[in-house]
């Protein structure tokens, strides 16, 4: 298998597909994570994960072929990456990388995008029922940048049990930990 994987360690969404780290310039939006698989190129670290599973997975778990769990997977990868992670970075990017002062609406709306996994999580073990998808992988990804941040978990108790649990169960998480290590040196 030739498989080449761009990313940034401590980039939420690169962590939840970590491999390798060499170049960048293999898409035409210049960003990373980028995969090359066997001269294929693709990016954003959500269809990479799809694409890894429906490639090279061993069966369905992950992703799964029916039609309404795959939906609710698919509905949640949309969530993380248009929601939850979109806030996270509305809010702390301008401080971080533009020297700009908070905005507590931006935080607010964090805030919101918080409220709505711990609303799916209610009443599930994982983001989409009682096994661990993709979902939850790129979701960990994203929580854990929040943890980093010093987001304050404890009006999100289902977000708290979920995120634990992922911490100890989902294969690969250490490298996430790795990266969010990276990270936490741009916050405050």
């Amino acid at each position: 298998m030739g498989l080449d994987f761009y990313y940034l360690p401590g980039s939420s969404p690169c962590r939840a597909v970590q491999m390798t780290a060499k170049a960048v310039g293999l898409n035409p939006q210049h960003c990373i994570p980028t995969l090359v698989d066997n001269g294929f190129s693709l990016w954003e670290s959500r269809a990479i994960q799809v694409y890894l599973v429906e490639k090279y997975g061993k069966d369905d778990s992950l992703y799964p072929k029916d039609v309404q769990q795959r939906a609710l997977v698919n509905q949640r990868l949309y969530f993380d990456m248009g929601t939850l992670y979109q806030r996270f970075a509305d809010y702390w990017y301008p401080q971080l990388f533009g020297k700009q002062p908070a905005n507590p609406e931006n935080f607010k709306k964090m805030e919101e995008a918080m409220g709505f996994l711990n609303t799916f999580l209610d009443g599930h073990k994982y983001a989409v029922g009682d096994k661990f998808t993709v979902a939850d992988l790129a979701l960990a990804a994203s929580v854990a940048t929040y943890e980093v941040s010093g987001f304050d978990f404890k009006p999100y108790p289902n977000v708290q049990k979920w995120f634990a649990l992922c911490k100890t169960t989902l294969p690969g998480y250490d490298l996430n930990e790795a990266g969010c290590q990276e990270f936490k040196k741009y916050f405050p």
